[in-house]
């Protein structure tokens, strides 16, 4: 398969174009690290040409001191420049990269409306990187219903490198209250390897039309359980978990079954096994 990668030189581009090459497919990569230009439709769409797929990464990290109309701008019309050289291109399936912050509860924004939070959690962004990652996911729904062109939006939390779990450990043993403060992102984090073969995936597992999916490693990252830190830290968000939560103690407060079941994905790193 000959894939458009938009965003390859990144930290998950990377890793997935690592991962698509060693699968035996051809990448085709799209970065501003190399001069190229989201922006510029006309060049997106003549890149894309003969491709049979496109894993849109392409994006802002949504720091505090990103210009909100960049922001607004590389995640609307360059997302929409990748759809259109996929209609053009005539690729069966596009793989974006949304985020959890499409949902306005992390980063500090608003607590869940319940736990664990899954994929019908209600969508409220506020910050214009989580407002444009949701219209940009609408943007999809949309085109897919237009073209039939099959639109994944993928929902990472946290991304680790290998690297970063034991920097997260020695930061809470200099201070265990770094865990939750500033913000408490629920423990939510996957691996980059993970994440990256979610994307791969995305591009051979059956036809699901439009969806949105959440990722996450199967447990947090803490060694405190999960419903106990999270009546701690948010004792009036209702708890919906079950029998699950005794079986596995730690496991995600972020419900990752969708992409399973969809992508035929299963995430390998957790917290509790180290990398």
């Amino acid at each position: 398969m000959r894939v458009f990668v938009t965003g390859h030189r990144g930290r998950i581009g990377s890793e997935i174009m690592a991962q698509l090459e060693a699968a035996g497919h051809q990448v085709v990569g799209y970065d501003r690290a190399d001069g190229q230009d989201i922006l510029d439709g006309q060049a997106v769409r003549a890149a894309a040409r003969g491709c049979d797929a496109a894993i849109h990464l392409a994006s802002l990290l949504g720091r505090p001191d990103d210009d909100p109309d960049e922001t607004m701008a590389i995640g609307l019309q360059g997302t929409w420049h990748v759809l259109m050289a996929a209609r053009e291109a005539g690729m069966d399936r596009v793989v974006y990269f949304s985020s959890v912050n499409a949902l306005g509860i992390f980063m500090g924004q608003k607590p869940p409306d319940y736990f664990p939070i899954d994929d019908d959690h209600p969508a409220r962004p506020g910050s214009p990187y989580g407002i444009a990652k949701r219209l940009a996911e609408e943007m999809c729904r949309h085109f897919t219903a237009e073209t039939g062109i099959a639109t994944i939006c993928l929902r990472p939390p946290a991304v680790w490198m290998p690297q970063t779990y034991q920097w997260v450990r020695a930061r809470r043993q200099e201070n265990p209250e770094n865990e939750w403060r500033p913000i408490w992102e629920y423990g939510a984090f996957c691996d980059v390897r993970d994440v990256a073969a979610a994307a791969v995936c995305g591009l051979t597992c059956p036809d699901p039309g439009h969806v949105t999916l959440l990722l996450c490693a199967d447990d947090i990252n803490s060694d405190t359980p999960s419903r106990e830190i999270a009546a701690r830290l948010h004792p009036d968000v209702p708890w919906r978990g079950g029998a699950e939560y005794e079986e596995n103690p730690f496991k995600a407060l972020v419900d990752n079954s969708r992409a399973k079941a969809v992508l035929g994905w299963q995430p390998k790193y957790r917290w509790h096994t180290d990398s």
